[in-house]
Protein backbone atom coordinates (compact mmCIF):
# COMPACT_ATOMS: atom_id res chain seq x y z
CA UNK A 1 0.00 0.00 0.00
CA UNK A 2 1.37 3.43 -1.40
CA UNK A 3 1.85 6.56 0.78
CA UNK A 4 -1.05 8.82 -1.66
CA UNK A 5 -3.72 5.76 -0.59
CA UNK A 6 -3.03 6.01 3.07
CA UNK A 7 -3.32 9.70 2.66
CA UNK A 8 -6.76 9.59 1.06
CA UNK A 9 -7.94 6.64 4.08
CA UNK A 10 -6.98 8.76 7.06
CA UNK A 11 -8.64 11.86 4.89
CA UNK A 12 -12.13 9.96 4.77
CA UNK A 13 -11.91 8.76 7.92
CA UNK A 14 -11.41 12.02 9.44
CA UNK A 15 -14.10 13.72 7.71
CA UNK A 16 -16.63 10.39 8.58
CA UNK A 17 -15.96 11.64 12.03
CA UNK A 18 -16.46 15.28 11.98
CA UNK A 19 -19.64 15.03 9.73
CA UNK A 20 -21.42 12.13 12.21
CA UNK A 21 -20.33 15.13 15.03
CA UNK A 22 -21.83 17.30 13.46
CA UNK A 23 -25.02 15.04 12.67
CA UNK A 24 -25.65 13.98 16.41
CA UNK A 25 -25.07 17.50 17.09
CA UNK A 26 -27.59 18.73 15.02
CA UNK A 27 -30.36 15.97 16.28
CA UNK A 28 -30.22 16.82 20.38
CA UNK A 29 -32.48 19.07 21.67
CA UNK A 30 -31.70 22.01 23.80
CA UNK A 31 -34.35 22.42 26.67
CA UNK A 32 -34.43 20.85 30.22
CA UNK A 33 -36.82 20.72 32.75
CA UNK A 34 -34.76 22.73 35.86
CA UNK A 35 -37.73 21.86 38.26
CA UNK A 36 -41.41 19.90 37.87
CA UNK A 37 -44.00 19.66 40.78
CA UNK A 38 -47.32 17.45 40.92
CA UNK A 39 -50.70 17.48 42.82
CA UNK A 40 -50.97 14.34 44.25
CA UNK A 41 -54.52 14.56 45.01
CA UNK A 42 -55.42 15.87 41.32
CA UNK A 43 -52.01 14.22 39.06
CA UNK A 44 -53.80 10.99 38.89
CA UNK A 45 -56.01 11.51 35.56
CA UNK A 46 -54.76 12.05 31.75
CA UNK A 47 -55.19 15.17 30.34
CA UNK A 48 -58.42 15.37 28.49
CA UNK A 49 -60.04 18.29 27.53
CA UNK A 50 -57.08 21.57 27.38
CA UNK A 51 -56.94 24.95 27.36
CA UNK A 52 -53.97 25.83 26.00
CA UNK A 53 -52.78 29.60 26.97
CA UNK A 54 -49.79 31.45 26.36
CA UNK A 55 -49.05 34.79 27.41
CA UNK A 56 -47.31 37.40 25.61
CA UNK A 57 -47.05 40.51 24.64
CA UNK A 58 -47.51 39.80 20.74
CA UNK A 59 -50.64 38.12 19.34
CA UNK A 60 -48.27 36.60 16.64
CA UNK A 61 -46.38 34.75 19.46
CA UNK A 62 -49.03 34.01 21.48
CA UNK A 63 -51.08 32.10 18.11
CA UNK A 64 -48.08 30.52 17.01
CA UNK A 65 -46.90 29.05 20.36
CA UNK A 66 -50.57 27.48 21.21
CA UNK A 67 -50.86 26.48 18.21
CA UNK A 68 -48.11 24.58 18.44
CA UNK A 69 -48.73 23.28 22.17
CA UNK A 70 -52.01 22.17 21.03
CA UNK A 71 -51.10 20.28 18.11
CA UNK A 72 -48.32 18.44 20.81
CA UNK A 73 -50.73 17.96 22.87
CA UNK A 74 -53.68 15.94 20.18
CA UNK A 75 -50.71 13.81 19.71
CA UNK A 76 -51.52 12.09 22.66
CA UNK A 77 -55.50 12.63 22.64
CA UNK A 78 -55.52 15.66 25.03
CA UNK A 79 -58.26 17.13 23.63
CA UNK A 80 -56.48 20.59 23.76
CA UNK A 81 -58.22 24.03 22.68
CA UNK A 82 -55.87 27.39 21.51
CA UNK A 83 -57.20 30.17 23.69
CA UNK A 84 -57.00 32.45 21.04
CA UNK A 85 -59.96 30.54 18.80
CA UNK A 86 -62.01 31.16 21.91
CA UNK A 87 -60.85 34.51 23.22
CA UNK A 88 -59.19 36.63 20.74
CA UNK A 89 -57.60 40.29 20.84
CA UNK A 90 -54.91 41.31 23.38
CA UNK A 91 -55.92 42.42 27.15
CA UNK A 92 -57.28 39.01 27.52
CA UNK A 93 -58.24 38.36 31.21
CA UNK A 94 -58.32 35.41 33.90
CA UNK A 95 -61.88 35.51 34.30
CA UNK A 96 -62.48 35.60 30.36
CA UNK A 97 -60.24 32.36 30.21
CA UNK A 98 -61.83 30.39 32.94
CA UNK A 99 -65.26 31.24 31.64
CA UNK A 100 -63.94 30.02 27.88
CA UNK A 101 -62.89 27.02 29.65
CA UNK A 102 -65.94 26.04 31.45
CA UNK A 103 -68.12 27.08 28.61
CA UNK A 104 -66.51 24.68 26.51
CA UNK A 105 -66.08 21.84 28.68
CA UNK A 106 -62.81 22.13 29.26
CA UNK A 107 -61.38 20.44 32.06
CA UNK A 108 -58.15 21.93 32.81
CA UNK A 109 -56.19 25.16 31.74
CA UNK A 110 -52.52 25.27 30.90
CA UNK A 111 -50.43 28.99 31.17
CA UNK A 112 -47.20 29.37 29.47
CA UNK A 113 -45.13 32.52 30.30
CA UNK A 114 -41.88 33.41 29.38
CA UNK A 115 -39.81 34.03 32.41
CA UNK A 116 -36.69 36.08 30.72
CA UNK A 117 -33.36 35.22 29.94
CA UNK A 118 -29.72 35.03 31.01
CA UNK A 119 -26.46 34.63 29.50
CA UNK A 120 -23.27 32.27 30.60
CA UNK A 121 -19.82 31.88 29.42
CA UNK A 122 -18.52 28.50 28.65
CA UNK A 123 -15.29 27.33 27.87
CA UNK A 124 -15.24 24.51 25.26
CA UNK A 125 -11.12 22.99 25.42
CA UNK A 126 -9.36 21.86 22.45
CA UNK A 127 -9.73 18.40 21.07
CA UNK A 128 -7.35 16.40 19.37
CA UNK A 129 -8.25 14.03 16.65
CA UNK A 130 -6.18 10.70 16.33
CA UNK A 131 -5.98 8.25 13.59
CA UNK A 132 -3.95 4.50 13.49
CA UNK A 133 -1.55 4.28 10.75
CA UNK A 134 -0.89 0.08 9.69
CA UNK A 135 2.94 -0.22 9.89
CA UNK A 136 4.08 -1.24 6.61
CA UNK A 137 7.65 -0.85 6.08
CA UNK A 138 8.62 -1.31 9.26
CA UNK A 139 10.70 -4.56 10.38
CA UNK A 140 8.44 -6.95 13.22
CA UNK A 141 10.79 -6.25 16.49
CA UNK A 142 8.48 -8.72 18.48
CA UNK A 143 6.36 -5.89 19.99
CA UNK A 144 2.20 -6.03 19.87
CA UNK A 145 2.42 -2.37 18.82
CA UNK A 146 4.86 -2.49 16.26
CA UNK A 147 3.22 -5.43 14.33
CA UNK A 148 -0.15 -3.84 14.46
CA UNK A 149 0.59 0.22 14.14
CA UNK A 150 0.69 3.35 16.02
CA UNK A 151 -1.42 5.99 16.52
CA UNK A 152 -0.81 9.58 15.33
CA UNK A 153 -2.90 13.55 15.61
CA UNK A 154 -4.23 14.21 12.07
CA UNK A 155 -6.58 17.10 13.82
CA UNK A 156 -6.89 19.47 16.28
CA UNK A 157 -9.75 22.18 17.57
CA UNK A 158 -8.63 25.50 19.00
CA UNK A 159 -10.04 26.34 22.64
CA UNK A 160 -12.45 28.32 22.46
CA UNK A 161 -15.68 30.94 24.54
CA UNK A 162 -18.83 31.06 23.78
CA UNK A 163 -21.57 32.85 25.36
CA UNK A 164 -24.40 30.91 25.94
CA UNK A 165 -27.93 32.46 26.00
CA UNK A 166 -30.49 30.43 28.03
CA UNK A 167 -34.39 31.44 28.16
CA UNK A 168 -36.43 29.97 30.81
CA UNK A 169 -40.11 29.27 30.16
CA UNK A 170 -42.96 28.42 33.05
CA UNK A 171 -45.81 26.37 32.39
CA UNK A 172 -48.62 25.56 35.08
CA UNK A 173 -51.50 23.22 34.86
CA UNK A 174 -54.93 24.16 36.47
CA UNK A 175 -58.06 22.56 37.12
CA UNK A 176 -61.31 24.65 35.55
CA UNK A 177 -63.75 24.16 38.26
CA UNK A 178 -61.75 24.85 41.60
CA UNK A 179 -59.09 26.45 39.54
CA UNK A 180 -56.38 24.73 41.94
CA UNK A 181 -52.70 23.72 40.90
CA UNK A 182 -52.17 20.66 39.37
CA UNK A 183 -48.70 20.78 37.70
CA UNK A 184 -46.12 23.04 37.19
CA UNK A 185 -42.54 22.69 35.47
CA UNK A 186 -40.11 25.11 34.79
CA UNK A 187 -37.69 24.72 31.14
CA UNK A 188 -34.56 26.26 30.35
CA UNK A 189 -33.94 26.09 26.91
CA UNK A 190 -30.39 27.57 25.27
CA UNK A 191 -30.80 29.18 22.33
CA UNK A 192 -31.34 27.35 19.17
CA UNK A 193 -31.16 28.70 15.24
CA UNK A 194 -34.59 30.17 15.13
CA UNK A 195 -37.34 31.21 17.21
CA UNK A 196 -39.59 28.41 15.98
CA UNK A 197 -36.52 25.93 16.92
CA UNK A 198 -36.51 27.44 20.48
CA UNK A 199 -40.16 26.87 20.87
CA UNK A 200 -40.48 23.88 19.86
CA UNK A 201 -37.68 22.16 21.98
CA UNK A 202 -39.34 24.02 25.04
CA UNK A 203 -42.45 22.28 24.15
CA UNK A 204 -41.11 18.81 24.07
CA UNK A 205 -39.27 19.30 26.97
CA UNK A 206 -42.67 20.43 28.89
CA UNK A 207 -44.51 17.40 26.91
CA UNK A 208 -42.21 15.02 28.37
CA UNK A 209 -42.01 15.93 31.86
CA UNK A 210 -46.23 15.73 31.47
CA UNK A 211 -45.19 12.61 30.41
CA UNK A 212 -43.39 11.61 33.53
CA UNK A 213 -45.56 13.05 35.82
CA UNK A 214 -48.30 10.51 34.25
CA UNK A 215 -50.34 13.14 33.01
CA UNK A 216 -50.46 12.23 29.34
CA UNK A 217 -50.46 8.95 27.61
Amino acid sequence: MTQRIDTGCHAVVLWTVLLFTLFIAGCGGNSIISSSTVNPVLSERDLQGVLVVAVARQQSARKDFEDAFTKSLNRHHAGAVASHTLVPGPDVTAEQIIAAARKANLETILVTRYLGKSTADVYHPGTIYYDVAPAYGRPYAGGFGGYYGYAYEVAYDQPVWTSNVTHTIVSDLYETESTRPIWQAVSETVKASSNSKLRNDAINSLIGDLKKQGLLN
